[in-house]
């Protein structure tokens, strides 16, 4: 029957008739620090641990996050406290008693000591339980003796460090005299050692832990203890469930043999049934005899060439259940004796960036133990050694044709048995792509972010004119629009305080893609020789034609972001509203929201790095606004169609003169006047009032022009003598 852990010892005392199999339950619920004082801590008042050994003051044994820490060491961490738990009530003598507790150790074990047992006189221990170091390496193991000071029988299995592990006693004091041990025990029935030293029957009177001065490191906690008269009453308090799958601690290790050699692949496995567990191993996925028989050691005592292959140890439970060990360990076995193999992990032919780096590997394989040494030489049969280069991998950083980097290059690889030299590498360094930017925008996942965010991925080359005044970034870096005939992109200089680009510079840029803000980048890096930016010549004339945009564009998201995305752009017939008036921060970004006759909305920034609109004021209306159009959306956010504006760099592309033309001609004469248009093809509409102050009525819409000046003729009517012209 199993049992809940029960949290409160006076509960469990108080019931004590109802379940007269179990002596008392120790859950640890005290105050972190010396258990002989917190133990007046529990419920009922009454101290339950008391000091039996050692010399220390106060108590050095410990209890911290409801764990008792037992030790033992002779370094930093130099324990002596004994401790114990006296039975209230004592069993009637002579009898069979339990100890259960969990023990997680921490620092492996160098020697045996005894660190649990049975307590009869406060001198005389019985059941002592010893930790001792593990057969494999950085495990540890647990073992019991009767009476005896050194360990005389050992539970056969590794334990692994910062692993809880059940550990169940028994004290035969009537027939056997005897003490048994079992590790994560499921029943009684379950493996287990019994102690092999003659013991004298005793009444016992509680358990206890000690901590050994002896040399030797160790330090472990304990919980849920649990003591009792019957195997139930003892284990069951601690395991709750019995489906719980094993672990692999411990995954087995590839290595390389000989024809002949004995071969141990080795894994480490935890669950419950411990001793029970059961091991079938695999190779290549399949199940193979193990001449070790069940064990986690898969033995084979003269390797041939057929057993090379990917082996896997499967841990299994009782209950059936499962964990196989992963990755699979390769064991390749070779015929004889031999010089290396080496064979190339990456191409042979490798074109590089001018300054980028790349790196050539090879994969040597054979008997141990294989060394390399690559050479750099265009002829390879004379090559010198590349000092330092003495692993599979050699890493060429900043390849040119000009500094000895680019060539022909070739591994040695060698042990005790030869040498083999792997075929030749050719690394050719070569120029960026020179492309436009339309091709740039297409190099996108579907989110249309950058699909290579690499500062070591490709470099590409394109040339444009800077569309924006100012840098849009602050520190140590520099933010522009760069604009060709097919498109635009930022253009993002890590370390690029010095460059300080005029509007109008023709600009060419080698660099990588990224993506920041939802916004597709060119980035270069002073500091990395890979990219460059040179500026051509300056012409303020040579500015790309604004795109006239309407207020709804942001609907269509592929095409803002193929077409318009970095693109200077226009918005016509806009109102400021309620922003009218306000002045533009000379520290931070200001971020306006206008709209246009039909009430639609858009947002227009204002960067805080640009002086030319700081401290400027917002007018209540506008014929156009221009800048680039721009992003600001977290490069995973959805909806993808939000998040843009029109960056104004200039406070002079906010155009806010109208054509106003007063009637030089009384009566109802025709006339005609013109006007200056703005440098792209959209509509205007002419208005027309009697007086210069309005209203004006709107006498023709959508009048399209596409050259430099708009013309308007008009019979008077209705007594009108002025007329103006704007945007639709």
């Amino acid at each position: 029957m199993k049992r809940i852990l029960l949290t409160l010892t006076a509960i469990t005392l108080a019931i004590l008739p109802a379940r007269a199999a179990q002596i008392f339950i120790e859950n640890f619920n005290y105050l972190d620090g010396a258990i002989i004082e917190t133990g007046t801590n529990n419920p009922s008042g009454t101290t339950n641990w008391f000091r039996h050994g050692g010399a220390a003051s106060p108590s050095d044994s410990k209890v911290a996050n409801k764990k008792l820490q037992v030790s033992a060491s002779s370094g930093a961490v130099s324990r002596q406290d004994d401790v114990n738990r006296p039975f209230d009530p004592v069993p009637v003598s002579p009898a069979v008693v339990y100890g259960s507790f969990t023990v997680n150790c921490t620092n492996l074990p160098t020697v045996s000591n005894y660190f649990a047992h049975f307590n009869f006189n406060n001198t005389g221990f019985h059941a002592r339980v010893f930790q001792l170091p593990g057969l494999l390496s950085g495990t540890w193991r647990l073992g019991i003796s009767g009476n005896s000071g050194t360990v005389n029988k050992i539970f056969p299995a590794d334990l692994a460090l910062n692993t809880d592990y059940q550990v169940v006693v028994q004290m035969d004091e009537i027939s056997t005299l005897s003490a048994t041990l079992w590790v994560n025990p499921i029943a009684s029935t379950d493996p287990s050692v019994v102690s092999a030293d003659a013991v004298t029957a005793q009444t016992i009177k509680g358990y206890g832990f000690r901590q050994a001065s002896a040399a030797g490191v160790f330090f472990a906690n304990i919980t849920n203890l649990a003591t009792a008269t019957t195997f139930e009453e003892a284990a069951t308090n601690v395991w709750t469930t019995n489906a719980v799958a094993p672990i692999v601690l411990r995954n087995p290790a590839s290595v390389t043999n000989f024809v002949g050699d004995a071969v141990n692949l080795v894994g480490l496995a935890s669950g419950q049934g411990l001793g029970s567990m059961t091991y079938l191993w695999l190779k290549n996925g399949a199940g193979v005899a193990n001449a070790n028989g069940n064990s986690n050691v898969f033995n084979i005592a003269s390797a041939v060439v057929g057993d090379t292959g990917n082996y896997q140890m499967v841990a299994t439970t009782p209950f059936g259940l499962s964990a196989t060990s992963s990755p699979a360990a390769f064991l390749w076995v070779t015929n004889a004796p031999i010089p290396p193999t080496v064979i190339p992990s990456t191409n042979r032919s490798v074109a590089v960036f001018n300054h980028q780096g790349t790196s050539l590997q090879v994969i040597g394989s054979g008997p141990p133990t294989i060394t390399y040494q690559w050479y750099y030489t265009n002829d390879v049969a004379t090559g010198a050694n590349v000092s330092g280069a003495n692993t599979d991998t050699l890493t060429i950083t900043d390849v040119t044709s000009t500094n000895g980097t680019a060539g022909a290059y070739k591994c040695v690889a060698s042990n005790p048995y030869g040498s083999t030299t792997s075929g030749v590498f050719t690394v050719t360094a070569v120029n960026p792509p020179a492309v436009s930017i339309a091709f740039l925008r297409t190099l996108v996942d579907a989110n249309n972010n950058a699909t290579n965010l690499s500062t070591t991925g490709p470099r590409w080359q394109a040339t444009g004119i800077i569309t924006t005044l100012t840098n849009l970034t602050s520190g140590n870096t520099a933010s522009y629009y760069l604009q060709d005939s097919t498109a635009a992109i930022n253009l993002f200089v890590t370390g690029g305080s010095t460059f300080r680009p005029s509007q109008g510079d023709v600009v060419t840029v080698v660099g990588w893609l990224s993506s920041f803000n939802s916004t597709l980048e060119l980035e270069a890096d002073p500091n990395d020789p890979s990219t460059s930016y040179t500026v051509h010549s300056n012409s303020i004339a040579l500015l790309p034609d604004q795109v006239a945009i309407p207020f709804n564009i942001t609907n269509n998201l592929p095409f803002c972001e193929t077409n318009l995305e970095g693109r200077i752009v226009m918005l016509t017939n806009v109102f400021f509203g309620t922003n009218a008036g306000l002045v533009i921060s000379t520290t931070a970004a200001q971020n306006v929201t206008v709209t246009n006759a039909a009430g639609e909305t858009f947002l227009v920034t204002f960067s805080a790095q640009d002086q030319d609109t700081a401290g400027q004021t917002l007018p209540s209306t506008a014929v156009t606004i221009v800048g680039p159009f721009t992003q600001d959306l977290g490069n995973t956010a959805t909806p993808r169609n939000a998040g843009y504006r029109v960056t104004v760099t200039r406070f002079s592309d906010i155009v806010t003169n109208q054509i106003v033309v007063s009637d030089p001609h009384a009566g109802g004469a025709s006339f005609a006047f013109n006007w200056t248009a703005a440098p792209v093809s959209y509509a205007y509409s002419v208005w027309g009032a009697t007086s210069v102050t309005g209203p004006y009525t709107v006498l023709t819409n959508h009048l399209h022009l596409s050259d430099a000046n708009g013309t308007f003729t008009n019979a008077i009517t209705g007594g009108q003598k002025f007329y103006k012209v704007s945007t639709p």
